[in-house]
């Protein structure tokens, strides 16, 4: 099955978007959640290189319980990522069966590195995906990169390899992912990786540009143009039963202006840190002015029907996208519903 990754599924969702239309507001379609704040590696890309990591975990009864609400109010879809290495969450099989129980399509991006064959056999029945970042060809530089021992990029692979395995004697529909960020340090290195994780069994691997987020410390930015002839060639290495997704249109978002000038997407998405608060994307990281609420405290549902969501959502319609992240998740979305509340003229000559 080829994913589609360059662009936006919100087409897809009609019904919500008319909701959004007449309204103003609607419930998210999708969720991204941070279980753990704690990271096993140390990427020198990483784009929350600002947050505090360690010593936070959403506790079990309370996620468990605010799953089960989304669902019951209309979220599609879970993704565990956030801060933090969603894998060192101890209950993470149980997180990710209670999502799928209630409802939800269910994803979790990972390092990999801690995807044992026992854990795999426990939560791979009920992904939809699961997409590793593997940023380098090599041990020396995925080391550097990742902040992590050499040994880790064999144990990646491995454990790669083990899923793939699974997948297939299993028959599972889970889609097994791979990714890496588009930096100057991996630029040689690229072709390399995706041959191997082809080998490996890997179902696809996502090139995706590095866009530099407002808060990081650290700026890999560079000019993508130098990479176009490795493009061709990587996207030569894609067989029948293995996809390459090089982004290019994301490459051109992050390049070019914004075709928008207010976030229209922030209602169709949200995101739970490990502290459990539920914020509007992951540059308010931190921030209490921004915050909607702590599902700690009060149910999702509870949050996103508040005055006080209310209130932080006319912030974020005052404040504009001139500080925001270029090429960030919202980006396609926010082009879509720009476009569909301003028509051009000729929309109606389909």
């Amino acid at each position: 099955m080829n994913i589609e990754v360059d662009g936006h599924k919100l087409i897809y969702h009609p019904e919500r978007i008319t909701q959004w239309k007449t309204t103003g507001d609607c419930f998210p379609v999708y969720v991204e959640v941070g279980l753990t704040n704690r990271c096993n590696h140390h990427c020198m890309f990483c784009a929350l290189d600002y947050v505090e990591h360690g010593g936070a975990d959403l506790d079990i009864e309370v996620i468990c319980r605010n799953l089960e609400n989304m669902a019951s109010h209309g979220v599609k879809s879970i993704m565990f990522a956030g801060e933090g290495e969603p894998l060192l969450y101890k209950k993470i099989g149980q997180v990710v069966r209670t999502s799928k129980e209630s409802g939800m399509d269910v994803a979790i991006a990972s390092n990999g590195a801690l995807l044992t064959p026992r854990l795999a056999a426990d939560i791979l029945p009920y992904l939809s995906w699961i997409r590793i970042s593997i940023d380098a060809g090599n041990p020396k530089t995925y080391a550097q990169m990742h902040g992590t021992r050499e040994d880790n990029f064999e144990i990646v692979m491995r454990n790669i390899r083990t899923a793939a395995e699974i997948k297939r004697q299993k028959g599972y529909t889970v889609v097994i992912g791979t990714q890496a960020l588009l930096t100057k340090p991996n630029l040689n290195e690229l072709e390399q990786l995706a041959h191997r994780v082809k080998e490996e069994g890997a179902d696809n691997i996502q090139i995706k540009p590095y866009s530099h987020h407002p808060s990081s410390k650290n700026d890999l930015s560079f000019d993508y143009t130098a990479a176009e002839e490795m493009r061709v060639r990587l996207e030569g290495i894609a067989s029948e039963n293995f996809q390459v997704v090089y982004r290019t249109n994301t490459i051109d978002k992050i390049l070019g202006a914004k075709e928008y000038s207010h976030c229209h997407g922030a209602p169709f998405f949200s995101l739970i840190d490990a502290h459990g608060n539920v914020i509007p994307c992951n540059l308010f990281y931190g921030n209490p002015e921004f915050t909607y609420g702590n599902i700690n405290e009060h149910l999702f549902s509870e949050i996103w029907g508040s005055e006080r969501r209310k209130a932080v959502n006319k912030k974020l319609l005052d404040g504009g996208v001139k500080e925001c992240r270029r090429g960030c998740r919202l980006d396609h979305v926010n082009s879509y519903l720009e476009r569909l509340i301003n028509p051009h003229p000729h929309d109606n000559f389909i």
